[in-house]
């Protein structure tokens, strides 16, 4: 029996999230995959949603969408799925402590958990924390991110007589990148050893002032590079670097960077959370640190003299997601959730 799914947004279904979970379902045979993309939430699109939505399972609501859901629902005869990914009240109040937006952002997540029949989320204490904060009664669960291995593998790094310390990401409180230059501080005397940030962001005017007020010079800044880029800037690194933030969003998630640094069979420092944990062990397939920079700077220095190691964390690293957290698998993962959460209606 076919699983039918329509997926509908007001976005073009190209982040990250999306098109790994597109990718792997329209893969299964048994799986059959409709993407409505919204243009305008008025009376035409209403009826399109209501005539489509008639022939399937499940109407599935992507990433972001939160101002999306009740539109949706409202329009939906088939049960609607929302993959929030973010909290807006996590992000705007924790994360970039806009706290005067509180009451509005909680709204605005309450109701988009309210409407939609079924939740899923990216990790398990992504899930616990939201799970409890808004009391959630409904079928949901954590459907890991994964990465698809058509868009990021691994390729033979160009030679570079330097060890390449790599990030890449939104300058956002989440990625903690001002840890990153005060590291990179602290081992400005280590001339085999570079830095190269990549990405743009609410916080890069303020790391880059940083970085001139601390004279670093082992940092090279890349603005930004396109995302058919991505998977080659990646492969350029010998180390790659996560997320060092101090918000409660980066000790619940697991940031697509992880994901695509682990396909490429990079050796991975990052700060020692609960949502990575979920996943990664330390020094078997990732180097976990506190989001301090002394202690980040070791960790990178101790990683650059020992290739054997560098090597084992990144292998193990590849193995664990490329084998078990391709599209394939995580389009299975949300398969059979569906299939149960259907059963027990």
């Amino acid at each position: 029996m076919t699983l039918k799914l329509l997926f509908i947004g007001k976005t073009d279904f190209q982040y990250n999230r999306d098109l790994i979970l597109l990718n792997g379902l329209k893969k299964r045979a048994d799986v059959s995959v409709d993407v409505l993309r919204i243009r305008k939430r008025n009376l035409a699109t209403f009826k399109e949603i209501r005539k489509k939505s008639k022939d399937v399972d499940f109407v599935v609501v992507p990433s972001f969408r939160h101002k999306d859901v009740a539109y949706i629902k409202l329009a939906s005869n088939a049960p609607v799925v929302f993959d929030p990914l973010i909290s807006k009240y996590m992000t705007r109040v924790l994360d970039y402590q806009v706290k005067w937006k509180g009451p509005h952002k909680y709204l605005v997540d309450w109701l988009a958990f309210y409407w939609p029949d079924i939740l899923i989320w990216d990790t398990k204490a992504h899930q616990r924390f939201l799970v409890d904060k808004y009391r959630i009664k409904k079928p949901n669960e954590a459907i890991y991110i994964g990465v698809d291995t058509a868009l990021f593998f691994s390729i033979r790094k160009p030679p570079n007589d330097k060890m390449i310390v790599g990030f890449y990401g939104s300058f956002n409180p989440l990625q903690g990148i001002d840890k990153i230059v005060r590291a990179a501080h602290l081992l400005r005397d280590e001339s085999s050893i570079q830095f190269r940030i990549i990405g743009s962001g609410s916080t890069y005017k303020k790391v880059r002032t940083l970085a001139e007020e601390l004279k670093v010079t082992n940092i090279d800044f890349v603005h930004n590079v396109p995302y058919e880029k991505l998977n080659e800037a990646i492969n350029e690194f010998d180390i790659c670097l996560g997320v060092f933030g101090e918000s409660v969003k980066t000790d619940v998630v697991i940031p697509n960077k992880i994901y695509h640094y682990a396909a490429a069979k990079k050796c991975i420092i990052t700060k020692d959370t609960e949502g990575v944990k979920e996943l990664f062990l330390d020094n078997k397939n990732i180097c976990l640190v506190k989001n301090d920079p002394k202690e980040m700077s070791e960790a990178i220095l101790e990683l650059s003299r020992d290739e054997k190691m560098r090597n084992k964390i990144a292998v193990g690293a590849y193995e664990l997601i490329v084998k078990e957290y391709n599209e394939d698998q995580v389009a299975d993962s949300f398969v059979e959730f569906l299939s149960k959460a259907a059963t027990s209606e």
